[in-house]
């Protein structure tokens, strides 16, 4: 009898210990064996990454922790400077998810390295050719609004996102008259409204986004030029499943577009009219207790993608590794 009671406590223990460790819940399966609960269903959703991110139909609280790399060899969307550039990036971010709404804030920070092969038409200096700056990215806030539609397999709401021009990179270019010129970029305010669709079926999910996304300046001095910054308006739209085969791994793709709506006056910004970005980004996800790994290769593919890149500050191309801390 003794030896009977010890087969059914110890398991007992063994769950209800690594549920204190895990914080998991637990549930009595049809065997009457006391297990961890099953990880919910949105902690297997595709990773949002900038681009701009991807909205989610649930998402549980967390905080994450991320570094980037992202690089484009066309930086003829910035007036008056032509080349190329790379950048690091950390960010910071958290979600917390409060009845049916999810709060989202991330704060990012730069290392930017610029090859610049012309300036206001000119080769520039060799002391400005080759510029590596840090800086303050900018601050993104948003919400998202959800509800089941039909249990966790069909889910949908809005959201919105606003990104502060809060950046600090500032380069700096010496001019042939012996004056010198300051560029800060990027220097666009963010308004993303969007449609939210999603689901998962056990831990296959789904997401589609639908929305808006209007860029809005400030206006801009470039040495003794003003540049009046003109608004663009895109229609974004993002596709994205996931499947995970076991319960602490599994994988995802991406798919995004980017289709502008307006017509942009002036002979400077040509180049800013019939934007056709797409980019695909396949990802990896791992899990362990409350902890998420994510590696996402973002990969663009248009020219449009290299123009929207460096207006969107993320680049053609694109490599993040993130770590999340899930309170569910």
């Amino acid at each position: 009898m003794s030896t009977k009671l010890a087969m059914i406590a110890l398991p007992l223990l063994v769950a209800q210990a690594t549920a204190a460790r895990a914080d998991v819940e637990l549930y009595q399966d049809s065997e009457g064996m006391v297990r961890p609960a099953p990880r919910p269903a949105a902690d297997y959703y595709p990773p949002p990454v900038d681009g701009p991110a991807l909205r989610l139909p649930e998402s549980p609280t967390r905080f994450y922790l991320d570094a980037a790399y992202a690089k484009s060899d066309d930086l003829t969307a910035l007036p008056y400077i032509a080349g190329k550039g790379r950048n690091y990036r950390l960010a910071l971010g958290g979600v917390w998810h409060w009845w049916r709404l999810a709060f989202d804030a991330q704060l990012l920070a730069h290392l930017t390295t610029l090859d610049v092969t012309s300036v206001l038409n000119q080769p520039p200096l060799p002391e400005d050719a080759h510029q590596t700056k840090p800086s303050l990215g900018d601050l993104a806030l948003g919400a998202t609004w959800t509800e089941r539609l039909a249990g966790e397999a069909l889910i949908a709401g809005i959201g919105v996102r606003g990104r502060l021009a809060t950046h600090t990179t500032r380069f700096q270019f010496h001019l042939n008259d012996g004056s010198i010129a300051d560029f800060l970029i990027p220097y666009y305010f963010h308004i993303e409204p969007t449609v939210v669709v999603g689901g998962a079926v056990g831990r296959f999910t789904y997401v589609m986004n639908q929305g808006a996304i209007a860029l809005i300046g400030p206006d801009a001095d470039f040495d003794t030029v003003h540049i009046t910054v003109p608004s663009i308006y895109l229609w974004e739209s993002h596709y994205a499943v996931s499947y995970a085969p076991w319960e602490v791994a599994g994988a995802s793709v991406e798919l995004a577009t980017a289709i502008q709506l307006n017509h942009v006056a002036g002979t400077d910004f040509q180049k800013f009219n019939d934007i056709r970005a797409v980019w695909v980004a396949p990802a990896l996800q791992f899990h362990l207790a409350e902890y998420r790994i994510d590696a996402i290769a973002r990969i663009g593919l248009s020219h449009g993608q290299e123009l929207y890149g460096v207006l969107e500050y993320v680049g053609t191309h694109s490599f993040t590794l993130r770590a999340s801390r899930y309170f569910n």
